[in-house]
């Protein structure tokens, strides 16, 4: 089943989006079984691209690019919601396109953009002939980590220095939003990717990533962002949200992958689902599970409805719980499945890599508990 954007536009009900969430659904776990195998992930991993080939023009197709943006630059009405829904089914598919970066990077430059940078960019979001890309962390790893990187007036522009690490989705973006910070004030800019000297790499989930050095980098002034602090803040809110969202499709895909394991493989005669000490661990891996998919679902509606300090704290909240599913579930999954589980042939070991990757990205659990804590002592 294909949606186009029209059809998108005029399907979305009064219900808060709830048919138009299923009809992308079905559409794209359609898409996904047809696209995304692991074989066929594996392929696209190997290749040039590093991807599966036409996967990004299909998710441009199914609308999954538009959702949520401007209906003057080639978006249309949707919630948080519908893009967490998409970033749930892609988890558990593993896939390596940078769908969630680049959609968060673009409600930032819808949030906070000028109306010149947002039609210079945002159609071809939406399209799938842009790809956007936040650079905000700096190598710390500390989710309240000051911001160093600085900008200063030079003649009718500014002069930016410092570094960036880990920008999600930021090995092929084609414009990155980057945080800097000028007389204490954090401030954005919108920026194309080939003005910035960058270092793309894989991470080691197989998702790409780049680091940024903008030492040097001179900007006209048009590419400074009239929205700052308050938007990064909600836009970082809302990666940390999405990637719980991502977790819990990849934390459903592990225990999809047990169950089959364990109830094919046999020892002493016996299904290994037969024996009770398995289980019970594949009880945990279930009670896991239905721990994370509610707060994360809770996570994303604070993004959409919460005041600022109401939001994080449910993000935080949901980073920690679906942080300790995703390290019991990754490690389960690859410890029932003995050695094969740690083999790159088999699909244990890279759900076991997102899982664990997930855990740390985003601001870690101490972070998240510091946060949390912080909040509610106010």
């Amino acid at each position: 089943m294909n949606l186009s954007t029209t059809q998108l536009d005029t399907a979305r009900p009064a219900d808060e989006g709830s048919e138009i969430r299923g009809l992308l659904r079905q559409s794209l776990e359609t898409l996904l079984s047809r696209i995304y195998s692991f074989e066929q992930r594996s392929a696209g991993r190997a290749s040039p691209g590093r991807e599966v080939e036409g996967a990004w023009e299909a998710y441009a197709e199914l609308g999954l690019l538009a959702l949520t943006l401007p209906e003057e630059h080639g978006g249309f009405a949707a919630e948080l919601a519908d893009i967490a829904m998409a970033a749930e089914l892609m988890g558990g598919s593993m896939t390596v396109e940078p769908y969630r970066p680049t959609m968060v990077a673009a409600r930032l430059i819808a949030a906070a953009g000028a109306p010149d940078q947002q039609a210079r960019w945002l159609p071809g979001v939406a399209s799938g002939t842009v790809r956007a890309a936040l650079a905000h962390e700096e190598g710390s790893g500390r989710l309240a980590a000051p911001i160093a990187a600085a900008a200063v007036r030079e003649g009718e522009g500014w002069r930016l220095s410092g570094r960036k690490t880990v920008a999600a989705g930021g090995d092929n973006a084609d414009v990155f939003v980057i945080s800097a910070l000028t007389d204490g004030e954090t401030v954005l800019f919108a920026v194309p990717a080939g003005a910035v000297k960058r270092r793309a790499y894989r991470c080691f989930d197989w998702t790409g990533a780049a680091d940024l050095d903008l030492d040097g980098l001179v900007l006209p002034a048009d590419a400074l962002m009239p929205g700052g602090g308050d938007a990064l803040a909600r836009a970082l809110d809302e990666a940390t949200a999405l990637a719980c969202a991502d977790a819990v499709g990849a934390i459903r895909a592990a225990n999809r992958l047990v169950r089959e394991h364990t109830g094919t493989r046999k020892q002493f005669g016996r299904s290994l689902d037969s024996f009770q000490v398995l289980q019970h661990r594949m009880v945990d891996m279930a009670i896991a599970e239905e721990l994370a998919a509610p707060i994360a679902e809770s996570a994303i509606k604070a993004c959409e409805l919460a005041a600022p300090a109401d939001r994080a704290r449910a993000v935080s909240a949901a980073k920690v719980k679906v942080g300790d599913s995703a390290r019991l579930v990754g490690q389960e999954c690859v410890q029932l499945h003995g050695g094969m589980g740690l083999t790159q042939e088999y699909p244990a070991s890279h759900l076991f890599a997102r899982l664990g990757l997930f855990e740390r990205a985003h601001g870690d659990r101490d972070d998240h508990i510091e946060r949390y804590a912080a909040l509610m002592s106010r």
